[in-house]
């Protein structure tokens, strides 16, 4: 097996700095170092994956304006994480609409889709997380998403979120939506992997519900709640800001 301790000669020392040597340090010394501990890492999409929840917001946001309700982002906040199936019943009832679901959910899925063409992005640190500690090493990764296999796919022709995740299982497949911890459970079912052997990185309340239900270990990133309001969902998600702090935390457990 490969020898995968740092060995810089004096030629490569002479033209790195020490910051580069940091990064290559990083690179290379811990990428396999967290595998012997994790066989797979279970990924939610929307805020910890893709920046994509202030975009849901716009598309509530221009559908209720046209509909002469005027709010802001903040009278949104209780429906992020939601699964289609849980949001638009509470959707239509806080803002007392009436009509056809199916026709409010075509019309809020159009504009959304229009609003990511241009967009969506991925958080800040993933590819490069990836590139570094996923890619080539010995680990299965998903995503877990509360939404629809519709979307999904047009988020794969916005940004190709397929390249990095051979396996995803969305709402349309998940025999329960998030909160129940029925997804992450049913993904670990299907790469075969157990609650021991997982980690989640989530970063809503109804995500960060399912995946501690789930048993397995889950990193909460705070690109949604803050600390405190993730501790309050079980003091034992460990919290992050940022990518980063993701690989630090693989670095040493």
């Amino acid at each position: 097996m490969q020898d995968w301790t740092l060995k810089i000669d004096s030629e490569i020392m002479s033209a790195v700095d020490l910051t580069s040597l940091a990064n290559f340090k990083y690179m290379s010394a811990n990428k396999l170092h967290y595998t012997t501990k994790y066989s797979g890492i279970l990924f939610d999409m929307d805020g910890t994956v893709l920046d994509s929840e202030d975009l849901f917001d716009m598309a509530q946001l221009r559908f209720l304006k046209e509909n002469n309700i005027l709010v802001s982002n903040d009278d949104l906040y209780e429906f992020k994480g939601l699964s289609y199936k849980h949001f638009y019943p509470r959707f239509m009832s806080k803002f007392n609409m009436t009509g056809v679901v199916d026709d409010i959910r075509l019309k809020l899925r159009t504009y959304l889709h229009e609003i990511m063409e241009t967009e969506l992005e991925y958080i800040e640190g993933f590819e490069k997380f990836y590139s570094t500690y996923i890619t080539d090493c010995p680990v299965k990764v998903g995503i877990v998403t509360n939404t629809t296999r519709l979307s999904y796919q047009k988020i794969d022709q916005c940004v190709g979120i397929g390249k990095y995740f051979p396996y995803s299982l969305t709402a349309s497949e998940s025999r329960e939506p998030k909160p129940s911890p029925v997804p992450f459970i049913q993904a670990m079912d299907d790469l075969a992997l157990t609650s021991d052997n997982t980690l989640i990185i989530e970063d809503s309340q109804t995500g960060l519900l399912s995946a501690v239900g789930s048993g397995a270990q889950v990193i909460g990133i705070t690109t949604s709640l803050s600390k405190k309001d993730i501790l309050k969902i079980d003091n034992s998600i460990h919290v992050v800001d940022t990518y980063q702090d993701i690989a630090e935390y693989l670095e040493n457990c």
